[in-house]
């Protein structure tokens, strides 16, 4: 007699289970019994009429069946799919761990991570974790010791040690069994669509388009009152994260937030003092990443005085119009996008900035607010602004 498809799944579950669960554990998808990882209608047809499993099985098998596989395409262009639920995952940067924690992704599933993980006081629910080193050198023995069912990794940029690990590290992670998920979540013009990649690949498709509605309405409204303002309304901007060295980094968010920035580099660079007087910059904004803003009580601006009052202070720069309208400004890395201690809060620096260079503009946006409902209810965190932080000095 034929033994129909259903019939023969229904056997071989039965002789699947029967093997005893440390068969049945070992690499396998719970349900998926021909090891495509996938489990079909038949197969999960034959798991229901199995009496050996406990119901708490068959609801896992049933949840991967109906979820899974889940595929995105990374921000490499890689095809990456997941099979089951992630159990446990790896970070290459602190911008992973953050937007995993705007996802409600629990903590305790991650398993090893970037070493700023443990030096930064935003992340210190993350200080035990074991370090795989910096992002651009991660210690690949340790990731395979780890094991994690997805690593993020980020996907390298310019050239340099920031360009040049990506391909060696890949070829280390072929035949490990990790799947690798190349993501960036640094940066602004990518980040939403990573957000709802991440989404996808741990079952948070409501936390992320909660999030992202936050978030794109946050730089719609900016983008919704300076879109169309022509050059002359958008005030020349000066940024720098020391002495006279700037970056192309600084262009996305002026230009988000209405202003113009009066270099084109290509690159970061040191600036001929010469060049900065001789574009007479409206507005002066230093980024600080030389210290913990997170850590800082909000009354301790000392340093941000001094910061700014350096820049008032030099001789070279006494008849540009920012320094002549007291126009410059002190902004913490982790509003910003590519500094030590830079974060996924780009876009409450857009906000900022904005209100710094079109305050008629936005007399009733409130930066500290959209930052605190950021902190509270995305990031999960106790935080008061009001008590803690130095994040723009002076504020707008």
């Amino acid at each position: 007699m034929e033994m129909t498809a259903s019939k023969a799944a229904l056997l071989a579950v039965c002789l699947f289970f029967a093997m005893g669960p440390a068969v049945a554990d070992v690499g396998t998808i719970p349900g998926d019994l021909d090891g495509n990882k996938v489990v079909s209608d038949e197969e999960m047809e034959a798991a229901e009429g199995n009496g050996s499993i406990t119901s708490e099985e068959l609801e896992e098998i049933r949840h991967i069946h109906e979820e899974y596989p889940r595929t995105i395409i990374d921000t490499k262009g890689r095809e990456v799919t997941i099979y089951k639920p992630v159990e446990t995952v790896g970070c290459t940067i602190s911008q992973h761990l953050e937007t995993l924690r705007t996802l409600q992704v629990p903590l305790d599933l991650v398993v090893i991570a970037d070493h700023t993980s443990g030096h930064y006081s935003y992340f210190s629910d993350f200080s035990d974790i074991p370090s795989l080193g910096h992002f651009h050198d991660p210690d690949a023995e340790a990731i395979v010791q780890a094991n994690p069912d997805l690593l993020i990794v980020h996907p390298g940029s310019g050239g340099g040690r920031f360009g040049a690990f990506y391909e060696p590290f890949m070829e280390k992670m072929e035949g490990t069994g990790i799947t690798v998920a190349c993501l960036a979540c640094s940066r602004p013009d990518i980040y939403s669509e990573e957000v709802e990649k991440l989404g996808v690949l741990f079952e948070r498709e409501e936390e992320a388009a909660k999030f992202l509605d936050f978030y794109e309405g946050v730089l719609g409204t900016v983008e919704e009152r300076t879109g169309n303002l022509t050059e002359e309304e958008r005030p020349k901007v000066y940024c720098e994260s020391d002495r006279y060295k700037t970056s192309d980094n600084n262009i996305d968010p002026i230009e988000m937030a209405g202003g113009r920035f009066i270099f084109d580099l290509g690159q970061t660079a040191e600036i001929d003092p010469e060049a900065v007087v001789s574009a007479n910059p409206d507005v002066i904004i230093r980024l600080l990443s030389e210290e913990d803003p997170d850590e800082k009580m909000a009354e301790d601006t000392a340093n941000a005085e001094a910061i700014i009052q350096e820049i008032m202070d030099r001789q070279e720069l006494a008849n540009v119009n920012a320094v002549k309208n007291g126009e410059v400004y002190l902004v913490a890395s982790p509003l910003w996008t590519y500094l030590p201690y830079s974060g996924c809060r780009h876009f409450i620096g857009v906000a900022y900035a904005a209100k710094i260079l079109h305050p008629e503009l936005f007399e009733d946006f409130d930066p500290k607010a959209i930052h605190h409902r950021y902190l509270t209810e995305f990031q999960g965190l106790d935080y008061d602004l009001e008590e803690k932080g130095v994040f723009v000095y002076p504020e707008p």
